[in-house]
């Protein structure tokens, strides 16, 4: 049974960032915490961290499941061999693309001319 929590997103998020090496989960939890935070929506750290070791427990039970743990111990990191995972980042790294200076360069045409044309 895969948990699903409300800091899933952030937890993904943080794991596709660190990629191989992985996170220790208070780091992940950190993470989480200064995301979530707010001054309106203000979250306990000691909760948060809950939520996210009891999120990670989850969501790395089997060997198709969304991460995995690392060889260190307390160290998860994305599941590269999941389908899943690799669906998650795709759609992580279309969501990050930021057009290059160059593509930017070819979509951007002057509107005007510069500032002080006529004066020349």
């Amino acid at each position: 049974m895969r948990e699903t929590s409300k800091y899933a997103n952030e937890i993904i998020s943080v794991l596709c960032e660190a990629g191989d090496n992985g996170l220790p989960v208070r780091k992940i939890a950190l993470h989480v915490y200064n995301t979530c935070n707010t001054l309106f929506a203000p979250v306990l750290i000691d909760d948060v961290h809950h939520d996210v070791r009891i999120w990670l427990k989850a969501n790395s039970q089997s060997t198709d499941s969304l991460v995995c743990r690392c060889d260190k111990r307390g160290y998860y990191k994305i599941n590269t061999s999941s389908q899943t995972a690799q669906q998650l980042m795709l759609q992580f790294c279309d969501d990050n693309h930021e057009p290059s200076l160059h593509e930017e360069q070819q979509n951007s045409q002057p509107e005007m001319g510069f500032l002080f044309d006529d004066m020349l």
